[in-house]
């Protein structure tokens, strides 16, 4: 009896946790149809991690989101801020991690 509640174990074990989780590092094929660019009124100036379900979790990030990447601010929540990208992701990012984007129409300099 042990032995067959061990099997099983061990069964369950390798078909839930056989592949770790892949980061995300833009958009993938799940993701909605990208947005025109004039709405990306800004840009990652540094690599920054992101958090898709809420600022800065007790868990490791959901992706990355690299310097240069052009998003637009949903909402500014203090030390970090709600954007989403060209690809559709809609994330959590550090607010000191954003810029305004060149050349946008409107961007006071």
């Amino acid at each position: 009896m042990l032995w067959r509640l061990g099997c099983l174990l061990v069964t369950v074990a390798l078909a839930v946790g056989c592949q770790p989780a892949k980061e995300k590092t833009g958009g993938s094929e799940d993701s909605p149809p990208a947005v025109t660019a004039p709405e990306f009124s800004h840009v990652i100036t540094i690599g920054s991690a992101y958090y898709t379900g809420g600022p800065q979790q007790g868990r490791p990030p959901d992706g990355t989101l690299f310097k240069g990447t052009r998003v637009r601010v949903l909402e500014n929540a203090g030390s970090y801020s709600v954007v989403r990208t060209a690809d559709g992701i809609e994330a959590y990012v550090s607010t000191a991690a954003i810029g305004p984007a060149e050349g946008v129409k409107g961007e006071k300099k």
